[in-house]
């Protein structure tokens, strides 16, 4: 039982090294002049089930620590300190991976359908923020967003009024008023920006998603 939940642990302590190797970046996406509102997004399901493990290990490292005070146990003194050095190692990976999802670096596998939307500088797309397109064609945007490792697909759906503006010195179109109308996430808080916030055009603008 300890050896397989030190080898799921490792392998998802593997995947977390590997995308933590990619520089985040605030920054990625298509950089053409477009609007766009930004996206944060944590994977709080995730973050609830890696905090009972912690939990868990944690209470069966206190159950050793007490046995280990028994003198009764002297004989078995070293195999319960090797258990105790094993949990502590399972304990470690938790807690590693506790700090990355709580940093809120996430993967995003596709949006309507539509892959390889975003990539940092290193490489990858395990990122803190991403840039997501807006329609200027309409005054609503649809988003069909499946997440790395999610089993379903999310769904957002804002409303917003174009304006005429400047980006990258391109004469383009803007968002502004920018509301969610509709979601499937386990909640949803924004959009953020400046102040007050009727005053922000839509690159200025943040939403905050968990799933």
């Amino acid at each position: 039982m300890i050896n397989n939940t030190i080898k799921y642990l490792s392998i998802i302590l593997l995947g977390v090294t590997l995308f933590g190797a990619c520089e985040p970046c605030n920054d990625c996406g298509p950089n053409n002049a477009y609007p766009y509102f930004n996206l944060r997004i944590l994977n709080e399901t995730s973050l609830d089930t890696l905090t009972a493990y912690q939990e868990r290990i944690t209470n069966e490292i206190d159950a050793v620590d007490e046995e280990l005070d028994n003198p009764e146990n002297a004989p078995v003194a070293d195999s319960l300190n090797n258990l105790k050095a094993i949990k502590s190692d399972s304990l470690a990976l938790i807690n590693a991976l506790i700090r990355t999802t709580n940093e809120g670096s996430i993967s995003i596998e596709s949006i309507n359908g539509e892959t390889n939307l975003f990539q940092n500088r290193n490489g990858g797309d395990s990122l803190t923020r991403f840039r997501i397109p807006i329609n200027t064609n309409q005054g609503e945007s649809n988003y069909m967003f499946k997440i790395e490792s999610a089993d379903s697909i999310r769904y957002l759906k804002i409303q917003y009024q174009l304006i005429d503006t400047t980006i990258n010195d391109k004469i383009t179109k803007s968002a502004k008023n920018l509301t969610v109308i509709e979601h499937q996430f386990e909640s949803l808080r924004g959009p953020f920006g400046c102040n007050p916030i009727q005053n922000c055009i839509s690159n200025e603008l943040e939403i905050y998603v968990e799933i």
